[in-house]
């Protein structure tokens, strides 16, 4: 009888809000992580061709060879990255749902009007980043929509040709805007959900979320700047 009782709150505590807003603040982590990796080797545009042009190619074929053999950790790693933003967005539904249903109930807690307004901008930011990150994909990974450049460009000459059509940079001006607000709000409640922000470390995280969202911006924003305006070119 006592077995089976621990086998319930085992399982029950893989449903709870709790452990599935941990998994959302974890896989939000990793994914910072990336934006931070993906914007450092942006920057190698200012090396020069030869040099991005190595990078990419790196990533897809040499990278961290012989432990992986050639051509599969951007595999590897590109499971990793679904798996992230399928459990991320798994996660947010989940506790969105839960929340929505416990508004229906007496006993539910009331939300402040900023926690209400930040959590409804989590989920539009989260919706419309969506559909940029499969606009992104098409253009640069599948190559299915080509802005500006030819089928056999190399990756240089892509990132080149698609930042000098004003458009594109606008639409990549709001898809960074976007992911400013959502890793913002996103960093410092991960760090909440996992039990991290003390009384006396308030004000430090909230400073290290606003100052981790403004490097990753002026990070991924600089190549293109730089390229609308006609200085790499």
């Amino acid at each position: 009888m006592a077995t089976n009782t621990v086998a319930i709150k085992r399982r029950r505590a893989w449903t709870t809000t709790v452990f599935i807003k941990q998994l959302m603040a974890l896989s939000g982590l990793f994914l910072v992580l990336f934006l931070l990796f993906h914007a450092y080797g942006n920057l190698k545009l200012f090396i020069g061709a030869e040099a991005y042009d190595h990078y990419a190619h790196w990533l897809k074929g040499d990278a961290f060879y012989p432990i992986f053999p050639k051509g599969t950790f951007i595999w590897v790693f590109r499971a990793l990255m679904v798996a992230a933003i399928g459990i991320h967005i798994f996660s947010a539904f989940y506790t969105w749902h839960k929340s929505k249903k416990a508004r229906k109930h007496q006993y539910a807690v009331k939300k402040s009007a900023v926690d209400a307004y930040a959590a409804r901008t989590m989920r539009i930011t989260g919706v419309l980043l969506i559909f940029l990150i499969v606009f992104h994909l098409l253009q640069f990974t599948t190559l299915t929509i080509r802005t500006g450049f030819a089928a056999d460009a190399s990756p240089y000459e892509m990132v080149i040709a698609s930042f000098q059509q004003p458009w594109i940079f606008v639409v990549y001006l709001i898809f960074l805007s976007l992911v400013t607000a959502h890793v913002g709000h996103g960093f410092w409640s991960a760090f909440q959900t996992m039990g991290w922000v003390r009384k006396n470390t308030r004000t430090f995280m909230l400073w290290l979320s606003g100052i981790v969202a403004g490097v990753i911006f002026v990070m991924f924003m600089l190549p293109p700047l730089f390229i609308a305006t006609g200085v790499i070119h």
